[in-house]
């Protein structure tokens, strides 16, 4: 057992993190800006679940239209029930993340550095599958338009 197994409650959530371990293929959709529709993505990326701490790390491709490291760094504060990090895969920069678990899924409000899609947050979901599954799901605003997912991606662990 790691770092948190000090109960049952901190025992399943090392659980859940350990879910992250491994290297990671798959792909999706991304709205890259306003003015972009949705682009087919390709991504390979390696993570570490480990005692209160996952990290993501990878790159996303778009064919020859755009290359992006992107990376998921998230530590889960037993103290108040949060996930608490940062993500990059925008070129706004490093977004920081805060939210909480329900079952396979964590929830997390999502603030850019500077104006993406015409605000500054977004939700991110991020769905850890006992079965070897990860779902990133991006919502948010484009631009005037309704809320609408902008980043969609299904990966397996290899």
């Amino acid at each position: 057992m790691g770092a948190l197994a000090a109960s049952p409650a901190l025992a399943a959530e090392e659980s859940f993190i350990n879910r992250f371990d491994g290297a990671w293929g798959g792909g999706g959709l991304v709205i890259p800006d306003e003015e972009t529709g949705p682009t087919k993505v390709n991504c390979s990326l390696s993570g570490s679940g480990e005692g209160n701490h996952i990290n993501v790390a990878g790159t996303c491709r778009a064919y020859l239209i755009f290359t992006r490291n992107v990376k998921v760094d998230v530590t889960y504060r037993p103290e108040t029930g949060l996930y608490t990090g940062t993500y990059v895969g925008s070129s706004a920069g490093t977004a920081r993340l805060s939210g909480k678990r329900r079952g396979d899924t964590v929830r997390l409000t999502l603030v850019w550095p500077k104006n993406v899609m015409g605000d500054t947050k977004a939700d991110m979901s991020i769905t850890a599958s006992k079965d070897g599954r990860l779902r990133v799901l991006v919502n948010d605003k484009v631009g005037k338009g309704p809320v609408q997912p902008i980043t969609d991606i299904a990966l397996r662990n290899k």
